[in-house]
C-alpha cells in the first residue's frame, strides 16, 4: 500500500523526534555539552533531517538535480560541522555524525518507499537502541579478555571457514592407492571390506564443530550462570562442561567434606545435564531417531533428578554448598582445539571398530564395542549411533546401543568415584548411577 505524501512525511518527522530525543537524553545523562559540531544536535535538528531527506527522496525521480543538490550541500554541511566540531571540542568520534548521515538517508528511504514501513521502522529501533547503548557496550568490550576473542575467532574459523568446504563424501579402502592389490596378495579383498567406509572428512569436521560448540556453551553458563548462582546451578554447568571430571572432583572433595550428601547430589546433577546434552547430540545427527529415545532420555533424566535431590534434601545446613562446589568450574579457556581433535580422531576410531563389529558380529557386536567403547565418555557413541540408525541398524538397536552405553558410562564414573573418593561418597553414588542405569534399559527395552 502506498502511503500519501503527508503520511511520509508526518511518519519522518516522528522518526527524526525519537532519535533526536535519544541524542538529547544522552548528552544530558553524561553532562556532554560540545560547543560545536554535530554533537549538539537535538530534537528539532534531527525531525528536519529526516524530513529533509523524505522531501529529497519525494524529488528524486521527477526532479534529480534539485535531489542530488539537496544531498550534496547536507552532506558537505555535516563535514564542515564535523571538522569544526573536532577543533574546538577535540572530540573525534563519529557516532552522532553517522547517525546524522543515516537520518537522512532513513528519510530517503521513506520517501521513495525503498522498503516496506514495518523493516524500515525496525531499522530505526535499531539504530535508536545502538546508539543509547555505549555505556553497555563499552562495558561489555572492556569485560572481553584477549583468549575469549581468540576463542571466538578459532570457532568460527571451524565452523563457518573450514567446515562448508569440506567434501560430505565417505573415503573407503577403494579410494586409498594400491590398497587393493594388497589386500589380494593377503587374501583379505572382498566387496564389502573395499566399500567399508573409513571416514567422512565433512561428518568428522562436524563432529569437532558440534563438541567446540557444546565448549562455548558451556563456558558462556560458566561464566553467565555457574559463578554467580547457587551451588545446583553450579553442579549443572559443570556437568555440561564435563560430568566426568565434575563427578572426580566432587569425589576428591567428599574425602574431607563434612557434607558428603552435598557432593553427592551436585555429582548426580552434574550428570543429569550430561543427559541433557543427549537432546543437543541426536538433534543435530538424526533428529527422528531423537523422537524414538526421546521416553528413555526423559526416564534417566529423571531418575537423576530424584536421586540428586533426595541428597540434596539430607544435605548439612551449617556447610556454604558453595564453597565445596566452586573449584569444579575453575577455567581460563573457552575450548581447547586439541582434545576436540583428540574426539574427532576417537570417534572415527569407534565408527570403524562399530561397523567391523557390525559386518562380523551382527547387532550383538555392535552393541558390545559400542558399551566398550562408552568407557571413554559417552558423546562419540551417541554421535557415532545416531549416525547409523535407520541406515545399518534399527532404532530399538540404537536406543539399546545408548542405554547399555550409558550403564557402562555410569559404572565407570562409580569406579573412579571408589577410588579417588570417600567411602561413603562412592557407595551413595554406585547406588544413584545403578538406579539411573537400570533405569535406562527397563526403559530401553519396554518403551
Amino acid at each position: 500500500m502506498e502511503l500519501s505524501i503527508p503520511i511520509k512525511l508526518i511518519i519522518s518527522l516522528l522518526i527524526g523526534f525519537a532519535i533526536g530525543l535519544e541524542r538529547e537524553s544522552y548528552e544530558r545523562q553524561t553532562d556532554k555539552t560540545p560547543t560545536s559540531g554535530v554533537g549538539s544536535l537535538g530534537v528539532r535538528t534531527y525531525a528536519l533531517i529526516t524530513t529533509l531527506g523524505t522531501t529529497a527522496g519525494l524529488l528524486m525521480v521527477d526532479y534529480f538535480s534539485t535531489y542530488l543538490l539537496v544531498s550534496v550541500a547536507f552532506l558537505v554541511l555535516v563535514m564542515c560541522y564535523y571538522i569544526i566540531g573536532s577543533l574546538f571540542t577535540k572530540d573525534n568520534g563519529l557516532t552522532t555524525d553517522i547517525a546524522v548521515v543515516w537520518s537522512y538517508l532513513i528519510g530517503i528511504i521513506i520517501g521513495q518507499e525503498i522498503f516496506p514501513m514495518d523493516l524500515t521502522i525496525a531499522m530505526v529501533v535499531c539504530l535508536i537502541l545502538i546508539l543509547s547503548s555505549k555505556q553497555t557496550i563499552k562495558g561489555f568490550v572492556h569485560r572481553i579478555k584477549e583468549y575469549e576473542f581468540r576463542g571466538f575467532v578459532s570457532f568460527a574459523i571451524i565452523a563457518l571457514v573450514i567446515f562448508p568446504f569440506l567434501p560430505n563424501r565417505g573415503v573407503t579402502l577403494a579410494d586409498i592407492p594400491f590398497i587393493s592389490t594388497l589386500l589380494d596378495a593377503y587374501g583379505l579383498n572382498s566387496m564389502s571390506l573395499m566399500t567399508l567406509e573409513l571416514f567422512n572428512p565433512s561428518g568428522v569436521w562436524r563432529v569437532v564443530v558440534l563438541i567446540t560448540g557444546i565448549d562455548i556453551v558451556g563456558y558462556i553458563l560458566e561464566k553467565t550462570v555457574g559463578q554467580k548462582g547457587g551451588w545446583i546451578l553450579t553442579s549443572v554447568v559443570g556437568g555440561f562442561i564435563s560430568s566426568t571430571s565434575t563427578t572426580q572432583s566432587l569425589a576428591l572433595q567428599s574425602k574431607t567434606s563434612h557434607n558428603v550428601n552435598q557432593l553427592v547430589a551436585a555429582a548426580l546433577y552434574s550428570n543429569m545435564s550430561s543427559f541433557l546434552q543427549m537432546f543437543v547430540l541426536l538433534a543435530t545427527v538424526n533428529s527422528l531417531f531423537l523422537t524414538q529415545q526421546t521416553a528413555f532420555i526423559l526416564v534417566i533424566i529423571g531418575v537423576a533428578l530424584a536421586t540428586g535431590s533426595y541428597f540434596a534434601l539430607n544435605r548439612s545446613k551449617k556447610v556454604d554448598p558453595m564453597t565445596e562446589t566452586k573449584s569444579v568450574l575453575e577455567r581460563n579457556s573457552i575450548f581447547s582445539l586439541g582434545p576436540a581433535l583428540k574426539f574427532a580422531a576417537l570417534f572415527m576410531v569407534i565408527k570403524l571398530s562399530t561397523k567391523i563389529a557390525l559386518m562380523l558380529f551382527g547387532d550383538g557386536g555392535f552393541v558390545a564395542g559400542n558399551m566398550i567403547a562408552s568407557l571413554t565418555g559417552l558423546d562419540a557413541v551417541i554421535i557415532n549411533t545416531a549416525e547409523l540408525v535407520g541406515k545399518t541398524v534399527t532404532a530399538e538397536t540404537g536406543i539399546l546401543v545408548i542405554a547399555a552405553a550409558n550403564a557402562v558410562n555410569l559404572m565407570s564414573k562409580s569406579t573412579y568415584a571408589f577410588l579417588q573418593g570417600s567411602r561413603e561418597f562412592s557407595l551413595k553414588f554406585f547406588v544413584s548411577a545403578s538406579c539411573i542405569a537400570l533405569a535406562g534399559l527397563g526403559a530401553a527395552i519396554i518403551l
